[in-house]
Formats: C-alpha cells, sequence, structure tokens
C-alpha cells in the first residue's frame, strides 16, 4: 500500500467517524474533500460498507461466556474488568448502530428561473431546473426522491449499486443512463438519450432505451418518443414536445415562463408536437404561445389560462 493510500485511508477514517456524530455539521466540507480526488470518494464508500457489515456482524453475533485471561507472568486479567471491556465494546457498536442507521437529510432546491449543477459522491451529476426539489440522504448517495420541478441525471453505473430515482410511486433504476425526470401534478415523465432505465408503476413496469420516453400517471404508463438531442434542451432555454398533452406542456411553460400556467377542461387531453424558446421577451410569448398551440390565452390572477381558440 502506497503511502498516499495510507493517507487516504486515515482521512476517510476520520470523516467516518465525524459524519457518525449526531452533531456533525460540516457537509460542505466532507462534500468537498469527496470531491477533491476519485480516491477519496472509493475509499470513503469501501470502509463505509465494512463499518456496515461490522455492525450486522456485532448485532448477529451470539453471547459467549469470557474466560479467565492470564499474561505472561501470572497475572490474572480480572474478570469483573473483561465484562466491563464487553459492555464497553457493546454499548459502542450500539451507538454505532444508532449512528450508522440515522439518516443525514440533505434538500437541494432551485428558485424559478435558476438552474444549478450538483456532483453526488459517487460521480453521478444532477442539473436541476428552476423550482426542482431535490431530497437525498447522505448516507444512501444512490438514492434521491425528485419532489417537485425537472432535473437531468448523469450517472456513475454501478451494478453492485443501483441508482433510484423516487418521483411519487413511481421509481426508477439506472441502468447506465443520462435521463430526463419531470414531477408532474399527477405522475412523472421520463426521457432517455443515454443507457436505458427501469420505470417501476405499482405492478405496471417498462424499460426506456435512448429516444425513449414514458409518462407515468393514474392511466397506467403512457410510452412515447423523443429525440435524444432534445431531451436536455430545457438547459438552453428550449422546450420540446412530441404528442405530449396538454395538460404536461403546461406544466413546462409555467416552469420555464415562472408562472402558473393553466388548461381549460376542453383542452387537457389535447396533443401537441413542436418547440418553443423560452427565453423570448415575456411581452412576445403570449401571442406566439397561441399561436403555436393553437389557443387563446387569458389572465388568470398571477398565471395564464390556455383555453379553445375564439372565432375571429
Amino acid at each position: 500500500m502506497s503511502a498516499t493510500t495510507r493517507i487516504i485511508e486515515r482521512d476517510a477514517l476520520d470523516w467516518l467517524a465525524r459524519v457518525n456524530d449526531p452533531d456533525f455539521d460540516q457537509w460542505d466540507a466532507w462534500e468537498a474533500w469527496l470531491a477533491a480526488d476519485a480516491r477519496h470518494a472509493e475509499i470513503y464508500w469501501r470502509l463505509a460498507e465494512a463499518e456496515g457489515d461490522a455492525v450486522e456482524a456485532l448485532k448477529t453475533a451470539p453471547a459467549r461466556t469470557l474466560p479467565t485471561m492470564r499474561a505472561g507472568r501470572g497475572f490474572v486479567f480480572p474478570r469483573r474488568a473483561a465484562i466491563a471491556a464487553a459492555v464497553g465494546v457493546l454499548a459502542l457498536g450500539v451507538a454505532w448502530i444508532g449512528w450508522s442507521a440515522r439518516p443525514q437529510p440533505w434538500l437541494i432546491e432551485t428558485a424559478p428561473g435558476e438552474q444549478r449543477t450538483v456532483t453526488l459522491a459517487d460521480g453521478s451529476q444532477v442539473v436541476l431546473d428552476g423550482a426542482t426539489r431535490l431530497a437525498l440522504d447522505r448516507r444512501k448517495p444512490r438514492q434521491v426522491s425528485l419532489e417537485a420541478g425537472r432535473a437531468l441525471f448523469e450517472v456513475e453505473h454501478d451494478d453492485a449499486r443501483p441508482f433510484l430515482v423516487a418521483v411519487g410511486d413511481t421509481t426508477l433504476t439506472d441502468l447506465g443512463t443520462v435521463f430526463d425526470v419531470t414531477r408532474l401534478q399527477d405522475g412523472a415523465r421520463v426521457s432517455v438519450s443515454e443507457g436505458s432505465v427501469q420505470v417501476d408503476a405499482g405492478s405496471a413496469r417498462t424499460v426506456l432505451n435512448p429516444g425513449d420516453s414514458v409518462v407515468s400517471s393514474l392511466r397506467g404508463l403512457e410510452r412515447g418518443s423523443v429525440a435524444p438531442e432534445d431531451v436536455d434542451s430545457w438547459r438552453e432555454g428550449r422546450l420540446s414536445w412530441n404528442d405530449e398533452r396538454m395538460t404536461v406542456v403546461a406544466q413546462d411553460l409555467g416552469r420555464a415562463l415562472n408562472r402558473p400556467v393553466t388548461v381549460a377542461p376542453g383542452l387537457a387531453d389535447r396533443r401537441f408536437s413542436g418547440s418553443l424558446t423560452t427565453t423570448a421577451p415575456t411581452a412576445d410569448q403570449k401571442s406566439r404561445l397561441e399561436l403555436l398551440l393553437g389557443v387563446t390565452i387569458t389572465e388568470a390572477g398571477e398565471g395564464w389560462r390556455l383555453e379553445p381558440r375564439r372565432a375571429p
């Protein structure tokens, strides 16, 4: 083992002990250390997994009678001290178990109109769109929950540790992937540009490959298609749809334009295909949207409402 590896292992053990402290609050420094060198994260998580195995072994180990222990010069190690030491180890183990199991929540949020890129401990990256909320547990860095908004995932694939994304009642499992996820009012939308994703929604399951998309809702899984190059076009201010329900289009518009956009019931299930640049001045967006979507847009409080086009 090289001197550098020994130093990293020493530092990793130090961080592991500190993270397990219930009062630990140096999360930014911990993340910076993990990101500073790929070996940091690899060694840290290897030791963390070894810790978990040791804790499980401690929990299931059978009780044993402690024998009297003698040292080389006839000294008898007091049985009372041996019992005290064993109790101390057990107490430490119980505390370690408690610390190891304690959730370490991490909530990442973006303001409307903001985009943010986050690198996770395993090297995976998540790009968050505006008005997005992502919940994680630092003890389980490959399990995240998209609570609101939209995010693009570029996942470091690991067969031994699947990357899971929960979106309401829908669970996504990475199979080596770049994919886009949107939290909808009644479910989720997933689009894949690289690799594949397994989508589980109740008893329904499907696997998406590049160019595939699906909307998961109370209706079940509605598969569709998307140009792979359009999956992340929202990062440059362009929204693209292919045979999308107008209710989904309205949610995308609301997030991009930073205003509530609703749909009249008669338009909710109308399908739309097309694209729109969202960087134009707000004053121009209304008329452009009316022409593009074939609707009339009315003011609804601070937002817009899409209604059937009125006769001239």
